[in-house]
């Protein structure tokens, strides 16, 4: 299925909201990018991919020779800094596993100045946050790319009234429009801030993904250009841009966009960008399919690109609500990533030179946190001994640090750097005990359903048996949740704990309060009505 806008060009199907094909099927009139990824759609062969001795039959290219950086997306649950990067940065080190540095994902929680001042989150980094972070990194040998979208998903800026008029589609917040020179100004500034916090980063990301471009801004019929050529024309002054400040800089964006019909028919077009930037290829489904594995887009960027990355996930590429992270569909999507880089050539291969292991937290401003770090340590690891071995090891039931180190051969001694681990296995129990609950409640209403409720007529010596067991469920839970609560503050500020109890502990708690009141009538019967009930 192929996503089609309203405009004369869009992206490929968006990383998480599938539901725009639908959104916008009065738009039919362009077909686009012809290798469908919908990494968010929850796939039935992520838990189906069989191992039989968990290991690759066939020898399968190692990536160990792959340069490896962690994605941390701070526009959802920032970790307070220092609390978390010095021990993290330290555990990354001392792993082991080839990982060259983190690309950091900041949104709204810069601290910027000037113009921004009033937009960034109220509980932004501090400036000294920002040069802990360069130092703790520097001091583990390892570098940070800022990713600062410049293009697509600035929505944290604007949705303010402030910036409405920088918008392509004035009713919608998610793209800036480049029709506008001070849309270059307002980003030139942002960039030239974020560099300035990144005196040693020699690699940007500028994101540029998921850019649904309609053209819609009054100032684009002045200077009116097709959807593809205004997206390049973009891209292109952004690079410039970025070079001005720091000329020697390497620019990665994302490719979702640059692998759509109307780039791979038009190879020119492309060819703009050579020399400008280098694009990372994003799939964090668990097994390629074939139209992306034999695409033409790779002929083409081995062509264009002398440098192309590849992102895979390790944790939020697959629900938007997601209390734990799915390490076995990470894990086989990792995989899947070595299997597809070993059907290219030698020379196209060799263009692939890092992987991005993505780790998001949000599928965007609006939408509600999903799979906290700590919840996905073993996936991580997992990941990144698949991608560095070739091999699939048992981690979905593994719920500890030190039986985590010791399935990838690792000192335990390593868990004592890793923050919010307390967070990690306290999720896991309330993870159990919410299933628990789930069930109870589940069977409750089988025993006592609303037409028996409302006639009183029920079977009285299980039902009051089971609400007992519920109640005392509601206890152990609020206990639990109040350890949970400290845990969590040890890690992340009150408006994360907030968010996070409310999406994924507020809705049992009121099931089972409303549970109690609406059955509490019929427990007590004694004697029961004459059939029929009506």
């Amino acid at each position: 299925m192929m996503l089609t806008i309203a405009s004369k060009w869009s992206p490929s199907k968006s990383k998480f909201q599938s539901k725009l094909v639908n959104d916008n099927d009065q738009h039919l009139h362009m077909k686009v990018n012809p290798v469908p990824v919908n990494p968010s759609a929850p796939q039935a062969q992520s838990l189906n991919v069989k191992d039989d001795n968990l290991m690759i039959k066939q020898p399968l290219l190692k990536g160990d020779d792959l340069v490896k950086y962690i994605h941390l997306d701070l526009k959802g649950a920032p970790p307070q800094a220092d609390k978390f990067y010095e021990n993290f940065f330290d555990f990354v080190d001392k792993l082991q596993m080839g990982v060259k540095g983190v690309v950091i994902e900041y949104e709204d929680i810069l601290p910027l100045e000037g113009r921004f001042a009033n937009a960034t989150h109220r509980f932004h980094y501090t400036k000294s946050d920002m040069e802990l972070i360069q130092t703790a990194a520097k001091s583990h040998q390892l570098d940070v790319i800022p990713l600062i979208q410049t293009f697509g998903h600035l929505e944290w800026l604007l949705k303010f009234q402030q910036f409405e008029l920088f918008r392509d589609d004035l009713n919608s917040p998610m793209v800036i429009t480049p029709c506008l020179n001070e849309t270059y100004l307002l980003l030139e500034d942002l960039l030239k801030q974020t560099l300035d916090m990144h005196p040693y980063s020699n690699i940007i990301h500028i994101g540029c993904d998921e850019v649904v471009l309609t053209n819609s801004h009054p100032q684009c019929r002045e200077t009116w250009m097709d959807a593809p050529e205004r997206y390049v024309d973009h891209v292109k002054r952004i690079a410039n841009i970025v070079r001005r400040i720091r000329p020697a800089i390497r620019i990665l964006i994302w490719d979702d966009v640059i692998r759509g019909d109307q780039f791979l028919v038009n190879e020119k077009l492309l060819n703009e960008l050579k020399g400008l930037v280098e694009p990372v290829a994003w799939n964090y489904h668990p097994a390629f399919d074939d139209s992306y594995v034999f695409s033409p887009v790779w002929n083409i960027y081995s062509n264009i690109f002398s440098t192309v990355w590849a992102a895979s996930a390790f944790k939020g590429g697959l629900n938007r609500y997601s209390m734990q992270t799915n390490a076995t569909h990470h894990v086989h999507n990792n995989r899947a990533w070595l299997q597809f880089l070993q059907t290219l050539s030698t020379d196209k291969r060799n263009a692939f030179s890092g992987i991005i292991l993505t780790g998001w937290s949000r599928f965007d401003h609006f939408m509600p946190l999903c799979d906290l770090l700590p919840t996905a340590y073993q996936s991580l690891v997992g990941s990144l001994y698949t991608i560095n071995t070739g091999k699939i090891i048992p981690i979905e039931y593994i719920n500890d640090c030190d039986s985590l180190m010791n399935l990838v051969g690792r000192d335990a001694q390593l868990c004592q750097s890793l923050p919010g681990l307390s967070i990690w296995s306290g999720i896991s129990s309330l993870a159990s005990s919410l299933t628990q609950i789930d069930d109870r409640l589940t069977f409750l209403h089988t025993v006592a359903p609303s037409y028996n409720r409302k006639h009183r007529f029920v079977r009285r010596y299980e039902l009051d048996s089971r609400l007992t067991e519920l109640q005392a469920f509601h206890t152990d839970l609020l206990t639990l949740t109040q350890s949970l609560h400290q845990q969590f503050s040890e890690l992340y500020s009150i408006d994360i704990i907030d968010e996070w109890f409310d999406l994924y502990i507020s809705p049992t708690l009121e099931r089972i309060n409303t549970t109690l009141v609406e059955f509490s009538p019929v427990r007590n019967q004694t004697f029961w009505p004459r059939r029929p009930l009506i």
